[in-house]
């Protein structure tokens, strides 16, 4: 049985084995070669195999570019950027795809003034901003210090310091209760302090 099972790999290897394909060699091709530049990442019927000493001789004569003008190879340095997938200039679609009913804008970003060379005409021409929605912790920060929404940093730090001025409890004798209001200022006034860009 041991001696059936290696002459059955043996039977194997000398199917797999493949002959040099220069003339006159008989050593075994272990190294590929493709056969023409438009079969690459081809099976291995699109290559031809050689050893050692013709893949050499093989690869210093090979010209992948061989029978391409100029401007063919300069085209497939181009695409070959994009491993060769089709592209298009950035932001020449986007009108097209507005029109799309079937163009998908989860982020609602047509509502936003567009995008790509539509964004800063429609921004132009839309009218007033819709409000930010804004959270809870936020819309109470803001009614604590009495700004609206749209207050810059400096009106925060300013009303901050009014309201400091009129409820610190050295000014107000000690009271507890004016204690109490300016520590809630004082947390408003740091809530949007991490909120507000600068």
């Amino acid at each position: 049985m041991n001696k059936s099972s290696s002459s059955y790999k043996k039977s194997m290897t000398l199917e797999t084995e493949r002959a040099c394909d220069h003339l006159d060699c008989e050593a075994e091709g272990e190294f590929r070669a493709p056969k023409s530049r438009m079969l690459d990442r081809g099976g291995p019927e699109d290559y031809r195999w050689f050893c050692m000493k013709h893949i050499r001789e093989f690869n210093k004569s090979w010209n992948f570019f061989d029978g391409m003008s100029d401007d063919e190879v300069l085209r497939y340095k181009d695409e070959d950027i994009t491993g060769h997938r089709p592209t298009w200039q950035l932001g020449t679609r986007t009108s097209s795809a507005k029109r799309s009913p079937h163009f998908d804008d989860p982020f609602d970003f047509q509502r936003d003034g567009g995008f790509g060379e539509h964004a800063e005409k429609n921004n132009r021409t839309s009218g007033p901003k819709e409000s930010v929605i804004i959270d809870e912790e936020h819309r109470s920060a803001l009614a604590t210090l009495d700004l609206k929404p749209d207050s810059t940093l400096p009106e925060i730090k300013k009303r901050r310091k009014e309201l400091a001025k009129k409820f610190h409890p050295d000014i107000r004798g000690g009271d507890k209760q004016a204690e109490e209001i300016l520590k809630n200022i004082n947390q408003a006034y740091t809530h949007l302090l991490s909120c507000t860009p600068s």
